[in-house]
């Protein structure tokens, strides 16, 4: 019996024991902080999608605020004294006030602006390196000729339009021909020759569209740059001008060249009295037309940074002043807006070059 009852307390015991047990104090501790650990790692990995959106936001903003740190630099694909420099700089001397650091203006005329374009699209798009061009680098010269060594549309990105500029129609000042009639006329009976600043250029394409729309019988002479154009004809070697208006409008208000007529819808705020192409020939509109870009990859919240720089020192009543003294009005728009204007013209000029029978070369 003693046996048979010691038997029963053996489970009893070991029963109550087993129903009792706690954990020991340190293997508490251990699993609480296994636990914490890991809901810690779990609360990490569900909000590490939102601090890497936020470190990037912060360095966005952080690249934003530190540019430029360095001047900048604008290449011009054109020559030094034209009328797209001229421009370029007097942009580039505001821009440097409203960003606190220096925008450096650098012709770099040849090629028909190839020379240029080829050095900013091999540049580093690090946002120190744009470019300041017409529509005849942008456009003109990428739709007639073949063997660039560039795509302009691939390897350059739009960051604003500047300035709209009328191509001027101007005969120096002792011309037999004092308006556009008495000059078409005549070009009409014998062949005559007109300076441009390219062969390649929207100069030309005006001169070769006036050839099929008008009957006249004009030949091209194309010259490096806008400034060699002005000066041969001022001269007398040749007897019509067709260049932006920025450049010409000094030598006509000295006297030295007549203004006949621009290529714009509306006529010029700086010469009023002077037609349009399209009140002598209807529907004749040519618009001109500088901007700045950059090589393709350049970070984009510089070139919004530098966009918005671009349309607020634009709104300056001075600068909008100072522009149309120099046969340009100023321009506005975003990255966008650029890029739109750029894809419509070649398709409007890329018509007008095939209507005109212009080779391409």
């Amino acid at each position: 019996m003693k046996m048979h009852s010691s038997m029963q307390a053996g489970p009893k015991a070991d029963f109550k024991s087993s129903a009792k047990t706690r954990p020991e104090p340190g293997a508490t501790k251990i699993g609480r902080g296994l636990f914490a650990r890991i809901a810690k790692i779990v609360r990490m990995a569900m909000f590490a999608p939102l601090f890497i959106l936020m470190g990037a936001a912060s360095l966005n903003a952080s690249a934003q605020d530190a540019w430029p740190k360095h001047p900048v630099r604008i290449i011009v694909a054109a020559g030094g004294g034209s009328s797209v420099e001229i421009f370029a700089r007097v942009l580039g001397d505001r821009l440097s006030r409203a960003l606190g650091q220096s925008f450096i203006i650098e012709p770099m005329p040849g090629g028909n602006g190839t020379i240029g374009t080829r050095a900013v699209v091999n540049a580093k798009p690090d946002g120190y390196t744009f470019l300041f061009a017409g529509n005849s680098v942008l456009v003109i010269n990428p739709l007639m000729t073949k063997a660039l060594p560039y795509d302009i549309e691939k390897d350059l990105t739009p960051v604003a339009p500047v300035v709209y500029v009328p191509l001027a129609i101007a005969v120096p000042a002792n011309s037999p021909a004092h308006t556009l009639k008495e000059l078409l006329d005549q070009s009409r009976e014998k062949e005559s020759f007109f300076a441009t600043p390219g062969a390649a250029s929207l100069s030309r394409l005006i001169g070769e569209n006036l050839n099929e729309k008008a009957g006249t019988k004009f030949v091209n002479v194309a010259y490096p740059t806008g400034t060699a154009a002005e000066m041969d004809v001022i001269a007398g070697r040749v007897p019509v001008l067709i260049d932006g208006l920025g450049g010409a409008a000094p030598h006509v208000k000295s006297g030295k060249l007549r203004l006949l007529a621009v290529s714009t819808a509306t006529r010029s705020k700086d010469f009023p009295d002077v037609p349009t192409i399209s009140e002598v020939i209807p529907n004749f509109v040519v618009p001109g037309i500088n901007s700045l870009v950059a090589p393709a990859g350049t970070p984009p919240q510089i070139l919004d940074l530098l966009n918005k720089a671009i349309n607020d020192v634009l709104k300056d009543p001075d600068l909008q002043q100072r522009f149309i003294s120099m046969g340009g009005e100023a321009a506005s728009g975003s990255r966008q807006d650029l890029d739109l204007i750029l894809r419509d013209q070649r398709v409007t000029f890329s018509k007008l070059i095939e209507q005109a029978g212009i080779p391409i070369n």
